[in-house]
């Protein structure tokens, strides 16, 4: 209201007053009420004066939630490699990233690569192992920036041979990656290196290399919730090996999916809770021997089917990649584009031949 009609009101009252005051009681003064509705009527309504428009919220590329800093829009997300082994046991930074895969390496264990679309808000993560040439070749695609402690030669011949934007641990100076003492002298010098986000964007900065970027989401999210209700898959146990498996629980109340390794809850050590996410794909393919040696592995990007889990229900998906730079494609059983869920996913690569082993509430 301005200060013009408040002035008109304070003048206009005592007038009003003395006009009411010279009749008799219970008597109404229409032209008094006429002139107060008036006035009532002349100031700006609450909605009025508040409704300003509302600045549209910033998705994270990797979850499509709301709430990402504004700082990391434009920024290339980060791929580091976690170890998954018993001795590694709890990681840490694992519930902090957006999406994470796990494969099989060599010996049948499996390895681990988190994925943060902020570069600024990365916490401890690891411990840190060695690159694998298959993961960088989805974390390429993805514009990530990949950090690593070592590789195996065919992942070194792939950072060479694709101008792959590194942090490795082997030659990055001490205090970069911090490291754990009392891990180190428990369960071995390998499973005891952490590193933050700050850490990396400093070599990263001191390497020259250039984080400004597009991230390139490997699906797209759905407008409204996506709940295939008659194929209920609220109990999931995924094989990688004999002696590696990942389960995962459906909570109703959350609508996450609770991670199991092993058969154990699968724990974050910083938040002393199990690992959660809202999206679980799954996709078949083969897993074999690295150019005849038989401690390496060779995982193949031709295509497959696989399955797509959220809500507590499932449904069958076909995925392609192809070359090493190309993304994952994924699409449901009549082709249409796969569109999953607001949140955090887990996407596994395991074995035809584990497919047997495969199961859902059962």
């Amino acid at each position: 209201m301005t200060k013009l009609k408040w002035l008109a009101i304070v003048m206009i009252f005592p007038l009003l007053l003395l006009a009411a005051c010279g009749k008799p009681a219970g008597e109404d003064d229409e032209e008094t009420v006429s002139v107060i509705q008036k006035l009532e009527l002349s100031k700006p309504s609450s909605s009025e004066s508040s409704s300003e428009p509302e600045e549209p919220q910033i998705l994270n590329p990797l979850t499509g939630e709301e709430g990402f800093s504004e700082e990391a829009v434009g920024k290339r997300p980060v791929a580091v490699m976690v170890n998954n082994i018993g001795q590694a046991l709890p990681q840490r930074g694992l519930a902090e990233a957006d999406i994470l895969y796990e494969v099989v390496v060599e010996g049948g264990i499996t390895r681990l690569m988190a994925v943060y679309a902020d570069p600024y808000d990365i916490p401890y993560v690891g411990p840190v192992r060695s690159a694998r040439h298959y993961y960088i070749s989805i974390a390429l695609p993805m514009n990530a920036l990949y950090v690593h402690f070592g590789g195996s030669p065919a992942a070194y011949q792939y950072i060479s041979q694709y101008g792959v934007d590194d942090v490795d641990g082997m030659y990055t100076q001490s205090g970069v990656f911090y490291q754990d003492m009392d891990r180190a002298a428990a369960v071995g010098r390998e499973h005891s290196f952490f590193i933050n986000g700050e850490s990396i964007l400093s070599v990263l900065e001191g390497k020259g290399v250039d984080i400004q970027g597009e991230t390139a989401a490997p699906f797209a999210f759905a407008e409204e919730e996506i709940s295939f209700e008659e194929k209920p898959a609220t109990e999931i146990f995924i094989r990688f090996s004999s002696g590696y498996n990942s389960g995962f629980t459906y909570d109703e109340e959350s609508k996450l999916y609770q991670k199991q390794r092993n058969g154990e809850d699968h724990m974050d050590a910083d938040t002393g809770k199990c690992l959660t996410y809202r999206n679980i794909i799954l996709l078949f393919t083969s897993v074999t021997s690295y150019n005849g040696e038989a401690e390496r592995r060779e995982v193949s990007f031709a295509g497959g089917d696989g399955y797509y889990m959220t809500d507590g229900s499932i449904v069958p998906i076909h995925w392609e990649k192809g070359g090493v730079t190309d993304p994952f494609t994924f699409t449901n059983a009549d082709g249409t584009p796969l569109e999953v869920n607001v949140g955090k996913s887990y996407i596994a690569l395991t074995d035809e031949s584990q497919r047997q082993y495969f199961t859902y509430n059962q």
